[in-house]
């Protein structure tokens, strides 16, 4: 379990000699989830776990107004519920019980999460009205990609000429426009091909699914701020290591900036040695249709998804490489 009050010595030692302007939030959250559920937190590009109660502070320069996600998984990588506040200059008290993402309060709104509830209480067209007259904001940007199935495909682009150059800028809004973009394609399963895709490696080179063509391939689907994802890399390193020669190992990271794919976790991080992609936009991710991680696909040589498997389980995946690899 990742503790949030051993993780604050290190954003504190990051943040301690910024100027006057900073966020501070303090935490005082309560509870125990059960079993293997966690709560991840994004704040600032970094990502933080925890399955009980949250003590301590983390503090960031401030910029610009920054959002605080948290997001309730199971222990199999299913998203429960999710939470978000808009923060800005000054301190922040956020208290609740983790059991319960609805409980989550914060002792000072921010002027963007008066928008936010604004824009959300509002319905049909009044909503787009609203969502449209604040694009000149990140959080009408947010609304605009929460709210995507509004507007067509023709709206978003119009609206998208309005907006100011950094805020087109936003990985939020380049994964709207990559959704957008998606192919019509049925359900995947087992016996469908797979989609051929590009991504940016570590080593700053593109790498498709085709360059493998002609060997065993598996797909991870991850993120950063996923604890079982991070619990599975030592397990999917033995596969790579065992079953290299005929298997291509490829990890698949769903993370919102290149920052936190590579720092976030590092040190858990350091053993990947096999082929290791950032999906910037989210397309591949979508474009596999994931709603669960880790998830992991086998594609065989011709290009056939030959097996999936949704969540993590301790020597399952190991297992299931060696009934099709044979025990070496």
């Amino acid at each position: 379990m990742y503790k949030i009050y051993f993780l604050t010595a290190l954003v504190t030692l990051w943040a301690q000699d910024l100027p006057a302007q900073e966020t501070v939030l303090k935490f005082k959250i309560g509870g125990k989830l059960k079993g293997q559920d966690f709560v991840a937190i994004n704040f600032n590009e970094k990502g933080y776990q925890n399955s009980e109660g949250i003590e301590g502070e983390l503090k960031a320069e401030y910029r610009k107004p920054l959002l605080l996600e948290f997001f309730h998984f199971k222990g199999s990588g299913k998203l429960l519920d999710n939470k978000s506040f808009w923060v800005g200059e000054g301190e922040y008290t956020i208290s609740g019980s983790i059991e319960d993402l609805s409980t989550f309060e914060i002792d000072r709104e921010h002027e963007y999460t008066t928008i936010s509830k604004q824009i959300q209480a509002a319905e049909g067209t009044d909503r787009k009205k609203l969502i449209l007259e604040n694009l000149d904001k990140e959080v009408g940007v947010n609304s605009l990609i929460y709210n995507a199935k509004l507007f067509d495909q023709e709206e978003i682009i119009a609206a998208a000429e309005n907006m100011p150059e950094e805020l087109k800028e936003l990985n939020s809004f380049k994964r709207l426009l990559a959704a957008a973009e998606l192919p019509e394609t049925g359900k995947l399963s087992t016996g469908t091909m797979s989609l051929d895709f590009r991504l940016e490696s570590r080593e700053e080179e593109e790498v498709s699914l085709s360059d493998y063509d002609g060997k065993y391939r598996l797909l991870e689907f991850s993120f950063s701020g996923c604890k079982p994802c991070i619990e599975a890399l030592p397990e999917i390193k033995e596969i790579h290591e065992r079953f290299g020669e005929d298997l291509q190992v490829i990890s698949i990271w769903n993370d919102r900036s290149k920052n936190t794919w590579l720092n976030s976790s590092k040190k858990y991080k350091e053993i990947i040695v096999w082929t290791d992609l950032w999906d910037e936009t989210g397309y591949v991710t979508k474009l596999y249709q994931i709603d669960v991680w880790p998830t992991y696909m086998l594609v065989a040589p011709d290009g056939t998804i030959e097996e999936i498997w949704k969540g993590y389980g301790k020597g399952r995946m190991l297992r299931k490489m060696e009934n099709t690899f044979g025990k070496s």
